[in-house]
């Protein structure tokens, strides 16, 4: 449990600055039973809250929402049986106004299939919901209400000529919008924003209803958003309401990231309990099974058969150390406890380490490890982390490689980088397992050909490492034929 705070707590520390401190976009966890959590500054402000102590004190989400709070509509929304990627609710603020928001929410899980928490990312939708209304009341031409909005009014005829302007500001594509009017969509716009404005115009004239399109033009070299929200004035003419709606799609791409990144890190501590859980008690189950066969039974065993049972000690005591090597470092680099200290490393010097390293295990099945490093390719790398790496693929290659096989490490230059090769001719990996072999959500593990067992933590510790770089790592197999493993390292320059 506290392995888990610690990751959460980091991740949530990592994306503090960017997400957790954001003065738009406001955070907070629920927990299944509807109670909060957590809540950041940005959603205090927007429910007019002094603390979150307040929030826990006064009020419940049950007053907070306006038709109370429902973990069923986020369990509904999480299965996908909503269309969108997020929820529109209806708060209620210390003043008793309903303020409008737009939510993403994203479980965690524990052991159950039941979330624990709710992380919900909000976007404040109030003032663009009272914008919707009051432009449905612009129809009288009655334009005082917008000096106090940042947008741009274009009137628009069924032509699609720009008849009027009223606005307030400017924008840098937008530079002095009254030299538009008497000009036609066509002459202002891009092609492809025109034929969208002009579809919503027709679309608004034919039905009599609010239309919404976002578009992007260039402008000062970077790239504009705009919503255009469309309503009929007269017959034959429009109301078209522009807002600059930039930060808010820098807000919801940055938003989308750390969606994912919290995804990643749930999945990170499900994969953690998976593992305690199951891979590392079942060799401990194990272990103590054959020592107390040893212990009780020692004076009626055969030579051979103390030998077989004490062999099986040995090769699940080895087995357990490389998992626990395994989740401990994978665990750190979760956690940010991993420095990241690059030097110059010598690739065929490490190899020949690995090498004495897993000797016995390819003597026991008559494997042949042949280094074909270049000695003198050296990458600019953090050594405890290629040496992991390195262990880890070798490793598998050996447990996935039959009695008299071989396996080949080699290495090549390619521009700034060193790719470094570990080929087998063992088993292969069939194409279902590649494509989610480096997902840690998807990962599995398959017995080797001699029963061998792993944790399918190594492959995703290789990813995390070589990733660390600013490498990358791939793989290429065929059943029956072998696998290649392929990861690239930067090149040291002395």
């Amino acid at each position: 449990m506290e392995l888990e705070k610690e990751i959460i707590g980091n991740h949530l520390q990592q994306i503090g600055n960017s997400i957790l401190n954001h003065n738009t976009l406001g955070i907070i966890r629920i927990s299944g039973g509807g109670t909060p959590v957590y809540a950041n500054n940005t959603l205090l402000r927007l429910l007019n809250l002094e603390s979150f102590t307040e929030l826990i004190d006064t009020y419940n989400l049950n007053h907070l929402f306006r038709n109370n709070f429902n973990p069923q509509k986020y369990l509904k929304h999480i299965e996908q049986e909503f269309k969108s990627d997020f929820i529109e609710s209806e708060w209620i603020n210390k003043n008793g106004k309903v303020v409008f928001f737009k939510e993403f929410v994203q479980p965690v899980y524990n052991s159950s299939s039941v979330p624990e928490y709710f992380d919900c990312i909000i976007e404040d939708q109030t003032d663009k919901k009272i914008v919707e209304q009051l432009i449905k009341n612009c129809q009288t031409r009655d334009y005082q209400i917008l000096k106090a909005l940042p947008d741009i009014l274009f009137i628009v005829s069924s032509e699609y000529v720009l008849l009027d302007c009223k606005f307030n500001s400017h924008s840098s594509f937008f530079k002095n919008p009254a030299l538009l009017i008497g000009k036609k969509i066509s002459s202002v716009f891009p092609k492809s924003v025109t034929e969208k404005l002009i579809d919503a115009i027709n679309t608004t004239l034919k039905n009599n209803q609010l239309t919404s399109v976002e578009f992007s033009v260039a402008a000062d070299d970077k790239e504009i958003f705009y919503e255009a929200r469309i309503v009929v004035n007269y017959e034959n003419e429009v109301l078209m309401l522009l807002r600059d709606i930039t930060l808010q799609k820098e807000a919801e791409a940055q938003l989308r990231k750390v969606t994912e990144d919290l995804k990643q890190a749930n999945a990170s501590k499900d994969k953690f309990f998976s593992i305690i859980a199951h891979d590392l008690r079942t060799p401990l189950i194990g272990l103590i099974g054959y020592a107390e066969i040893l212990s009780e039974d020692i004076d009626e065993l055969e030579t051979s058969e103390i030998k077989e049972y004490a062999s099986n000690i040995v090769d699940i005591s080895r087995q357990t150390i490389k998992l626990l090597s395994n989740l401990l470092e994978w665990s750190r680099l979760q956690t940010g406890k991993i420095q990241y200290n690059p030097a110059d490393v010598k690739i065929h010097s490490l190899v020949n380490n690995i090498f004495q390293l897993l000797k016995s295990n390819a003597q026991h099945k008559e494997i042949e490890l042949i280094n074909s490093t270049d000695e003198n390719h050296i990458a600019f790398a953090d050594e405890n982390m290629i040496y992991s790496v390195l262990n880890n693929l070798t490793s598998n290659a050996i447990k996935f490689t039959r009695v008299g096989g071989r396996i080949e490490v080699s290495s090549e230059i390619k521009g700034e980088e060193i790719v470094v090769t570990v080929k087998d001719n063992g088993v292969g990996i069939d194409e279902e397992n590649l494509k989610n072999l480096f997902e840690l959500d998807k990962s599995f593990t398959t017995p080797g050909t001699q029963n061998e067992k792993g944790s399918g933590l190594g492959i995703i510790l290789c990813r995390d490492f070589i990733k660390k770089h600013g490498g990358k790592i791939w793989v290429e197999s065929k059943v029956g034929e072998g696998t290649s493993f392929y990861f690239t390292l930067p090149l040291f320059h002395s």
